[in-house]
């Protein structure tokens, strides 16, 4: 499964559920975007080596962008852009999920609610009692 970065940051803010399900995963996968938008979370270089630890001591793999995913990530900003809201990064993980034919974990189903192929999970990040 690949996990949005909005999945990180709710682990990082202490969300129980968010954290159990990271670590509950079997086939754990980013896209190198959710890398990228993750790291300026960190507050300084130790937390950027805490989540680089989590990312390898959970096998986490992470998929790169090339021009296929580029090209394809294009076409749907173009398409939802307006409509739903699609971002650059939104468009470049979901097209990586496609690409890898892995469900798609996010919070944030209106921005990829649309897309036809993705399939999601959609998590919703309620605390435990």
């Amino acid at each position: 499964m690949l996990f949005d970065t909005n999945i990180f940051i709710y682990a990082d803010r202490g969300v129980v559920t968010a954290k159990e399900l990271i670590m509950n995963t079997p086939d754990r996968v980013i896209s190198a975007v959710t890398y990228m938008e993750y790291v300026p979370f960190c507050r300084n270089k130790k937390e950027l080596s805490a989540f680089e630890k989590l990312l390898d001591g959970l096998d986490f793999k992470i998929y790169d962008i090339d021009s296929s995913i580029s090209q394809r990530a294009r076409q749907l900003v173009r398409q939802f852009a307006l409509s739903h809201s699609m971002e650059m990064a939104d468009a470049l993980i979901a097209t990586t999920a496609l690409y890898h034919h892995e469900r798609l974990c996010t919070s944030n189903a209106k921005h990829f609610l649309p897309i036809d192929g993705l399939v999601l999970e959609i998590y919703s990040p309620i605390e435990k009692d």
